[in-house]
Parts: C-alpha cells; structure tokens; sequence
C-alpha cells in the first residue's frame, strides 16, 4: 500500500510517537509510507530517518487552498491508498484534501475530547472512511456522540518494537532514579510528582528525579524546584531524542498526568521493565492492568508512599517491573498490531 501520514502539530506528542511507531513498522512490512509535516520540528528528521517521503509544507489559515492542493497533488502523483490525519488542522486541511484527490481518510483520535459537537466537526466527521482510536475506553466515549458513526471506529493500541526497549536488569540498590518523560504542561501533573519528591527528601530517601521533555510549563516547574529547594535533587533533562536511554537511567518510572488516553511514555517504561506509578488517567488502567500500582488523580500521599515503596523494597521493584514487561510482550508487540493496522487501512473495522 500507499500510505499518507497528515500532520502538523507543531509538538511533540504522543500522535507522533504513535506514527513514527507504526510508521516505521508499514514500512519494514514493504508498504510505501509519505509524510506531510510542518517545518522546524523534530518531528521532521524523526519521519526521515523512519524511511517515510517526507514533504514540509506549512498548513496556514484553515482551510487553506494552497496548502490543499499541494496535498492534492501528492496523493495523486503518489498514488495514495489511504491517508491518516490527526489534529483539528491536520482534519480541516487534510481531510479535505483526501476527499478533493479520491483517497480514503482516516482520524486518529487521543482524547475524547478532540472531538466538539459543532457544525464545522459534523461536517468533517462525514468526510472519514475510519476513526482509529488507542483504547476501547476511548471508543465507548466518542461512541456516546449522536452525530459519530459507530460502525467505523477501530480499537488500535499504542505499541512498541520490543527489541528497540529491552529490559532493564533490576538493582538492589537503595540510591534510585526516578524519572517521568512527557510533556512539560499543567495536565500532566510534574507538580504531584514534586510535592512528592520534597516529602522523600524530608524522610532522607536517596533518590534523583530526572523529567524529560518540554513545554509551556517548564519555568513554572523550575521557580517550584526551587521554592521547594529541590535542585539538589531534580534534573531537568529536555527533550530526549533516546527514549529507551533515558529510560535504562531510571530505576521507577511516574506518571501522575491529569489528562490521558493511552499514554506512549507509560507504554515504554513498562516495556523496559520499570516498575511504574500513574494517576488514573483516560485508559491508563485498561494499559497496566494490574502490572502497575494506579492511583486516583491529584493523590500525592498515594504517589509519594508508592515510591518509596519501591525506594525501599529492590524486591518489589523487580515483582512490578517483570510484571509491566509481561503485559507488554502479550498485548503491545507491535508486529502482532501492525496487522491490524494493515486491516483497518484496508476497509476492514476491527
């Protein structure tokens, strides 16, 4: 197959992860895959050095003509079997743009609320062959729309190369790294997980916080750091172009995100076998099952008594940790949903 990857996020999140993922596996299985992206984001390099025909292009006004035509003429010249569009930009332009060239599109959703019941989304909404969602709690949300045709939203779950996150051998070492990777923005919650780290500091736990990523709420988060003097314990780490890296740096892995679906960052530190927290967040329970210790959003006592659990007992560090690997290899190797992928963006709903 032919296929086109819509989007101009100028971001990085978990969609493009999400792409670059799936993206890279279309292409390993033989198919063609083209990118269609905004300019001056990592995201760019990442497309290339995934194998995809990457075209950069800046999306504009909504509904921008020039910019759909350019779209036009890639799918056609192409020949594009189907497209993936993620953003509201990425819908207003791409989707139009599929409709206008022939070429069967597909809205890959995050969150429930991605979707508005407005004039402008219904009139969108029918210009889709398939929704493709990362969780069945997120279909059985979007479902609950009147306007949204049910018969077209396929469950595809976030996963991952196994051999490119192998497990991280556990320590018996009472100094730990614990790290969280997302974006630096008020939903996902870093302020939990700070509040959390001055009571361990105050009860003389060893320990270092590495928080990787960017965004909006970095300087915040910096001024609290030290408010709460905890430079001696906190490293701000930035965006990380070695994900698996990072992650073998960490012995426990926190995620206390307000705002979820079906989170990439998780996904990974469970594939490398780190014992994880999270807030109960989207469909953070339906991803760990019962191979991670969930807690209720904004619960700080929670999140602090959890990692110092896992601070002070190696053994329930290891128990967790192989837990979250075994998940992972059964219901998130992405050969085995790659397949599906393959079925979805041939016509089938699954």
């Amino acid at each position: 197959m032919n296929i086109c990857f819509i989007n101009f996020n100028k971001h990085w999140g978990g969609v493009k992860t999400w792409t670059i993922d799936y993206g890279s596996q279309l292409v390993r299985r033989g198919h063609n895959v083209v990118a269609v992206v905004r300019p001056n984001t990592p995201f760019v390099q990442k497309c290339i050095d995934a194998g995809f025909e990457t075209f950069v292009m800046r999306p504009g006004m909504k509904y921008n003509p020039v910019t759909i035509l350019k779209i036009v003429s890639i799918l056609k010249s192409r020949r594009i079997d189907a497209a993936v569009v993620n953003i509201s930009k990425d819908v207003n332009i791409g989707a139009v743009a599929c409709k206008l060239a022939g070429v069967p599109v597909y809205h890959r959703v995050g969150l429930p609320q991605d979707y508005k019941n407005t004039a402008e989304e219904r009139f969108l909404h029918k210009l889709l062959k398939g929704i493709i969602v990362p969780s069945q709690g997120l279909k059985d949300d979007i479902s609950k729309l009147p306007w949204i045709r049910k018969g077209i939203i396929s469950v595809l779950y976030n996963s991952k190369d196994r051999a490119k996150f192998p497990s991280k051998m556990p320590t018996e070492s009472v100094d730990i790294t614990i790290g969280v990777s997302s974006q630096l923005s008020v939903t996902k919650g870093h302020i939990y997980l700070l509040d959390a780290a001055r009571r361990l500091a105050d009860d003389g736990v060893r320990f270092k916080l590495r928080i990787a990523g960017t965004g909006g709420h970095e300087a915040q988060l910096k001024e609290y750091v030290g408010i709460q003097e905890l430079h001696d314990y906190v490293e701000f780490c930035g965006f990380q172009t070695d994900v698996p890296a990072f992650l073998k740096s960490l012995d426990v892995f926190a995620l206390p995100s307000l705002e979820e679906n079906f989170p990439n960052t998780l996904l990974e530190a469970m594939f490398t076998g780190l014992p994880c927290v999270a807030f109960n967040a989207g469909a953070v329970k339906e991803l760990t099952g019962d191979a991670c210790i969930v807690l209720d959003k904004r619960d700080t006592d929670g999140l602090y008594e959890s990692v110092r659990l896992f601070a002070e007992h190696p053994d329930m560090r290891k128990k967790y940790g192989q837990a979250a690997r075994k998940r992972c290899l059964d219901l998130f190797d992405i050969e085995k949903n790659t397949e599906k992928l393959e079925r979805i963006l041939s016509g089938e709903v699954i």
